[in-house]
């Protein structure tokens, strides 16, 4: 089953958006996850039994493209999962550990007003008094976080003023460059003939995919463009969750940022500016504040969510 849950979540982050539109039973829904993966109701009764040592420190965990919750999981062997990023926050400092499911291949701003709309539900039908809210969201997963607080804070959402912490690790802020080879792959192959049909098999990919080009969060990034004509950055600035302090870990496989590794591929998939929400416009930087921005070298974008010092970061963070 776990394999097969991870060939559909794959298929999500690829051709999710299709599925979605075509209403396939493949296409995920957005919600929240037991540590068995089943879904969970947010209404009161399902919440409280499903979480019967529910604190008011809620800390949610959202992963990254093509994946699922199980990506949090410290390994394969069955009691494996007591050293997950999860497991140990609620241990060792007590916040309720949440994790979401939900379909990559959308665009990232449907998955942030999903996620908005989630944490209404959450705080109208949490068994306790909600204190704190802390999201951590892995690569694709830290973009849907920053959409969804631009999506809260436009129609005032209570739960805005709540988020005490929104970490991501290895985001990227300002795209992806594998994205941007594919774009630009695309339009040399529908420039030929006999090479056109390439071309058309990988512009399929997902409206999720897409977004990763330059970091999309917000429906007019998109929905007044077309993503698939060589353009700019079309990216407006998104609001900022006041009361939250904003975090960054990035990963190197070089050494240092002047590593030729670090330069040019970064971790694999995410340079290190683009992970640290740097750009060369103000209003469109992320407010990491440079004590709470770390570059980690010899780290792949994958062993992000299992890293011990990610996991020293997090909690160091937290426990402030």
């Amino acid at each position: 089953m776990n394999r097969l849950q991870a060939v559909i979540s794959a298929t999500n982050g690829v051709f999710g958006d299709f599925l979605a539109r075509s209403g396939n039973g493949l296409a995920i829904d957005f919600g929240l996850r037991d540590d068995h993966g089943a879904p969970v109701g947010l209404n009161r009764a399902e919440l409280t039994s499903t979480y019967p040592r529910a604190g008011g420190d809620i800390a949610i965990f959202l992963h990254g493209l093509c994946c699922d919750e199980r990506i949090w999981n410290a390994g394969n062997a069955p009691d494996a999962d007591a050293g997950s990023f999860p497991v140990r926050l609620a241990r060792e400092q007590g916040w309720t550990a949440l994790r979401i499911r939900y379909n990559s291949g959308r665009h990232i701003s449907e998955n942030g007003e999903a996620f908005a709309g989630l944490l209404d539900a959450l705080l109208a039908n949490w068994p306790v008094k909600p204190r704190r809210i802390a999201v951590i969201g892995h690569s694709m997963g830290g973009l849907i976080a920053r959409s969804a607080g631009h999506h809260g804070l436009e129609r005032g959402a209570r739960w805005t003023h709540l988020v005490s912490h929104l970490i991501c690790l290895g985001s990227p802020h300002h795209g992806a460059p594998l994205e941007r080879f594919g774009h630009a792959a695309t339009r040399l192959l529908d420039l030929i003939d006999i090479t056109r049909p390439l071309a058309v098999a990988i512009n399929a990919r997902s409206a999720g995919i897409k977004d990763l080009r330059h970091g999309s969060l917000r429906h007019d990034d998109w929905n007044a463009h077309d993503p698939d004509l060589v353009s700019g950055d079309t990216r407006r600035p998104v609001q900022v969750l006041p009361n939250a302090r904003h975090c960054a870990v990035g990963a190197m496989l070089g050494e240092s940022t002047v590593d030729p590794r670090s330069r040019l591929i970064g971790d694999g998939l995410v340079l290190p500016d683009s992970a640290a929400g740097q750009h060369p416009h103000a209003s469109l930087c992320v407010p990491f504040a440079a004590a709470d921005t770390v570059l980690l070298p010899a780290l792949h974008h994958l062993r992000l969510v299992r890293d011990e010092r990610v996991y020293g970061l997090i909690a160091h963070w937290l426990a402030a």
